[in-house]
């Protein structure tokens, strides 16, 4: 096979890829989809507040400190309940305690 009949070939291969151009508008929207998201999560997680009673509650039932009775209240805030709510509450300190007692 000659040079040129290479390049030929390679030529015929390459072509066979097609570009695909990305709607820029459509690509903008998802980002801004995406970043509203993940926003609107952080300020929701930064947003939670425990109470004192319910870290007393945890600390004293498990003899845990009081940031692992904290962080134990945060995730169980995190979660959706069986209503797509987040649990408050008392079923707030039982989700805590069972995601410490089974941690």
């Amino acid at each position: 096979m000659t040079s040129e009949d290479e390049a030929k070939q390679l030529d015929s291969v390459t072509d066979r890829v097609q570009e695909k151009e990305l709607d820029e508008s459509r690509a903008t929207q998802a980002l801004g989809a995406l970043s509203a998201t993940t926003s609107a999560d952080s300020a929701s997680r930064s947003t939670f507040f425990a109470k004192k009673e319910d870290v007393g509650i945890i600390m004293d039932e498990l003899e845990v400190t009081e940031d692992e009775a904290v962080a134990a209240l945060r995730a169980a805030a995190a979660e959706e309940g069986e209503d797509g709510k987040p649990p408050e509450g008392q079923q707030l300190v039982a989700a805590a305690l069972r995601r410490l007692v089974l941690s």
